[in-house]
């Protein structure tokens, strides 16, 4: 290669870099553009998502699919309501007294920073304790002007939002009809997408929905449901132990833990902190209470309630909550452990389809799962991505493609054969290629 072949290849890469970069601000742009939008998208397909489930378990159950949309989006209002309704006034209260204790506490602090360079300061440490010293004071006075800033917000901003809250009103308003229709009509939109797509592309298709309904749908689902029973949990145990805080920090303990591995512990820590202005004694049994909700959450709850959600490893949501946050801030650190687990499907199912070798196991880390086989020995990718056999026919997605190739869900020859571990297979669920499967009738 010429040297100036050399340098039109570096050229050419380090404007490509450049193009991804404008690219990316115009992306931002136009999402602040179309920032209602967006939000009413993601409004409707969150709720829409967290009503599948009960829409498809009460159809089961011979209630007609319009009015089990309708039983289960009333179920998740209710409880957006009740939660509300619970939370909302102990929080606005608590945080107003926090904002109005601030500059106590900033004298607490400097009055125990005094105590301690007083008993175990010398002379030979001067110069740490005036590096100490000043950084307490930044930290100290940042934290107050933030303080009073936000408690002047609070008491003299609300009039002027009242325009900006209903028109978010009217935007989840309007999102909850959309999440109807989206938990009512995904088996016929899916069929239509199958028309689109073609008979040559439809099954990709299905598995690509599969994998961000149960990565997406399980992840928020779950998340929603162990994140409501922390922050109870935190907030029943602090205010019986008489934390001052207790419905603040339970609501704090509910958002944080939208943000797996760091969340919770910025929520922890903060609950401890806060207890320290009261006694060590509150302290330490606040770090007690979350340790144990915490625990009680991930290790009880969270199996319980995550089985629908693509397994991710925990170094991976630390990459991908990284790689969110640089790129969409708070809002990308929430959707990046889904987003993340959506990619590692989207890979074990092409991986595998296309070398034949079977990525997931056990006794995998980064991809550990359970493995599926069909009667040959051969890897199962769709359920291998899935990491599990049913979900396909039990999420209706198969629905649109067996009208449309004009089939029943369960004739022979349809899907792949049952995975040789004991999985139960997937009746009429796609064959994608490289499984072994039949193809179409």
């Amino acid at each position: 290669m010429t040297r100036y072949e050399k340098w039109r290849m570096r050229a050419t890469i380090a404007w490509a870099i450049v193009g991804v970069a404008l690219l990316f601000l115009l992306a931002v742009r136009g999402l602040a553009i179309v920032g209602q939008a967006v939000e009413l998208l993601l409004i409707g397909i969150i709720v829409g998502f967290v009503c599948s489930p009960v829409t498809n378990w009460l159809e089961d159950r011979h209630v007609p699919r319009g009015l089990a949309a309708l039983l289960a989006l009333v179920t998740v209002v209710a409880a957006i309501v009740v939660v509300v309704a619970l939370f909302v006034g102990p929080f606005a209260r608590e945080l107003m007294d926090l904002l109005r204790s601030v500059p106590t506490y900033v004298s607490q602090i400097q009055d125990a920073l005094t105590t301690f360079w007083d008993t175990f300061g010398t002379s030979g440490n001067t110069n740490v304790q005036n590096v100490v010293n000043a950084l307490v004071g930044m930290l100290t006075e940042a934290g107050s002007d933030i303080a009073s800033d936000l408690a002047r917000n609070l008491s003299t901003g609300l009039v002027a939002n009242l325009t900006d809250l209903a028109g978010h009103f009217v935007t989840f308003f309007l999102g909850l009809i959309l999440a109807y229709w989206f938990a009512l009509d995904y088996p016929k939109i899916m069929r239509e997408l199958a028309v689109i797509a073609g008979p040559e592309h439809d099954e990709d298709m299905v598995l690509t929905f599969a994998v961000l309904s149960r990565s997406m749908g399980g992840y928020m689902r779950g998340t929603l449901i162990t994140s409501l029973a922390n922050g109870a949990m935190v907030a029943a145990g602090l205010a019986l132990l008489g934390h001052p805080y207790a419905g603040l920090l339970g609501i704090a303990t509910f958002v944080l833990h939208f943000v797996p591995v760091i969340g919770p512990f910025l929520s922890s820590i903060s609950a401890v902190l806060l207890g320290l202005f009261v006694s060590p004694v509150v302290a330490f049994w606040t770090l007690v209470i979350t340790v144990v909700a915490q625990n009680v959450t991930d290790n009880v709850l969270s199996p319980l309630v995550m089985r629908s959600a693509v397994k991710i490893h925990p170094a991976l949501s630390l990459v991908g909550i990284i790689t969110g946050g640089a790129l969409g801030g708070a809002v990308g650190m929430v959707l990046a452990v889904p987003l993340t687990a959506a990619i590692k499907g989207f890979f074990v199912y092409y991986f595998e389809s296309h070398t034949g070798r079977q990525l997931v196991s056990r006794e995998g880390a980064l991809f550990g799962s359970t493995p599926f086989n069909d009667a040959s020995g051969r890897p199962l990718p769709t359920f291998d991505a899935l990491d599990d056999d049913t979900f396909i026919e039990r999420s209706r997605l198969l629905a649109g493609l067996a009208r449309l190739h004009d089939r029943a869900p369960g004739d022979a020859g349809e899907g792949p054969a049952g995975p040789a571990d004991g999985g139960s297979g997937a009746p009429g669920g796609p064959a994608p290629k490289g499984e072994g499967a039949q193809g179409r009738p």
